[in-house]
């Protein structure tokens, strides 16, 4: 193990206890807005796309903080990385306190987003090097239950602040944490891996920041405003081509491609991608529908998603437990089908306006979720060299950050298109928000449901790589220190 010899285990279950405190932090901060987008429209007087750049704006930053996230975890160690995360933490919700127009509120929510894009990635490769002998599969499915208790925890109290307090005191609530994280952690968290001096690529981080900025910010918009929008996205597409090509001709790559060559991995990934961007739907577009259209508080509406968003953080839990004894089959064709029900669900339900049994399609679908993610999650960590793990972790975070902000533009951008016409031409507002709803539930069904469909059929374990799928089925996964002992898949 990784870890030096004159930590104890005591100290050791004392950092990952911290680690996982930073996680949910940085779950929290990702997801205060998500219930928030018709509040800040009609705060600040602007469209929900452009109230959503609280949450897409966060995405890029995040996605693109994650890029960088392994070169910085193995240039300036954990300790320093960490704390810097909750110095970033506390400045940017102490401007959103401070926050005095949208500008300023957005500027807030893009500087909360680099602790998000540090931490996401660099405590989950922390917990590969922390983990114990065969435990690697069960923290890192705990962590994922975090992540998913401040996902649930998050829509309630943003909604009771927000309604009875606003957005200033929201901001309070991270700020006051992060600092005093900041001082537990100082006393906590110790580097435990070896420090490397490797160059940073400036040309890459452009690169991989203007592309994805372009990309995404064409998707929000590109129902307002066609043409120039997709001509941005094409553009933004482009330059993130240019980027994963010239990533492969450096020696020292700002995100190694590598792990996606295991077709163990690159399922996986492709599984993670489609969840996430499910969840993010249900986290942003069923609060929309509460509020605009069943005439719900924001508080009423945040209540009425902790149910699924506590399904999804117990499945996690569950699905960790259930990892090492019944495999990661029948845990992920078991989670993907759960999701596809609850979303087709949805879509029958929607066109009768039934809200709760809306709320009760979105606790299916995270329950499929919360099964399927874990057992995903730790097999595509798991599968990879020692050497990769860092990379594969990197990769893996910001893929899940593009896939939310992908959901985010494309599903919020689309709604928020068809509110802004169909309230032009003289419709009431729930009216029009229940026909952009209904619209962007059916593209998900077709989207994210035609996908999961066909990739949830096949077993990623099984292709090529049946040796893992055993060790799943009846055999704990392989520990850190034991997998640099074998070659690489």
């Amino acid at each position: 193990m990784a870890v030096q010899n004159k930590q104890t285990a005591k100290h050791r279950q004392a950092m990952i206890v911290v680690l996982f405190a930073c996680n949910l932090l940085a779950s929290l901060m990702q997801s205060l807005m998500n219930v928030a987008l018709d509040y800040v429209s009609a705060e600040y007087h602007v469209s929900l796309s452009e109230a959503n750049l609280l949450v897409l704006g966060y995405s890029i930053v995040a996605g693109i903080v994650i890029v960088l996230a392994a070169l910085s975890l193995h240039r300036f160690g954990l300790r320093k990385v960490m704390l810097f995360g909750l110095i970033v933490s506390f400045v940017g919700s102490l401007l959103g306190v401070l926050a005095w127009d949208f500008p300023s509120l957005v500027a807030a929510r893009l500087i909360q987003a680099i602790a998000t894009g540090l931490y996401f990635p660099v405590v989950n490769e922390a917990l590969l090097n922390l983990s114990p002998k065969n435990g690697a599969g069960r923290l890192l499915a705990v962590n994922s239950g975090i992540i998913g208790i401040g996902l649930a925890v998050a829509p309630i109290v943003s909604s009771l602040v927000i309604t009875y307090w606003g957005l200033r005191v929201l901001f309070a609530i991270p700020a006051v944490t992060a600092f005093a994280l900041f001082f537990i952690a100082r006393r906590t968290i110790v580097d435990i891996m070896p420090r490397q001096k490797l160059p940073v690529d400036g040309l890459s981080v452009v690169l991989i920041a203007v592309g994805l900025s372009s990309f995404m910010i064409g998707l929000n918009e590109v129902t307002r405003n066609p043409l120039p929008m997709a001509a941005l996205m094409i553009a933004g597409i482009a330059v993130c081509a240019w980027f994963i090509h010239r990533q492969g001709r450096l020696a020292h790559p700002l995100l190694d491609m590598r792990p996606l060559r295991n077709k163990t991995y690159a399922l996986g990934e492709t599984l993670i991608v489609l969840s996430y961007m499910s969840s993010i739907y249900l986290s942003l577009l069923i609060p929309l529908y509460l509020e605009g259209v069943a005439g719900f508080t924001p508080f009423i509406a945040g209540c009425l998603l902790a149910p699924a968003t506590l399904c999804y953080a117990g499945l996690c839990f569950v699905s960790g437990r259930m990892l090492g004894k019944a495999g990661v089959w029948p845990l992920v064709p078991v989670g993907s089908g759960v999701c596809l029900v609850g979303f087709v669900a949805l879509a029958v339900f929607t066109r009768l306006d039934l809200a709760l049994a809306i709320v009760g399609c979105m606790a299916l679908a995270c329950a499929g979720i919360g099964t399927e993610y874990p057992a995903i999650k730790s097999v595509d960590l798991e599968v990879l060299a020692p050497e990769l793990s860092a990379s594969g972790s990197s990769i893996h975070s910001t893929l899940v950050q593009i896939a939310g902000s992908i959901s985010s533009a494309l599903f919020v951008g689309l709604m928020s298109g068809q509110v802004h016409h169909l309230m032009a031409d003289g419709m009431a507002k729930a009216q029009a928000y229940s026909a952009g709803f209904s619209t962007t539930v059916y593209l998900a069904v077709a989207f994210i449901g035609g996908l999961r469909a066909p990739c949830g059929q096949a077993d990623p374990w099984e292709v090529g790589h049946r040796r893992i799928c055993r060790m799943g089925k009846g055999s704990p996964m392989p520990s850190v220190s034991e997998r640099s002992n074998t070659s690489k898949p």
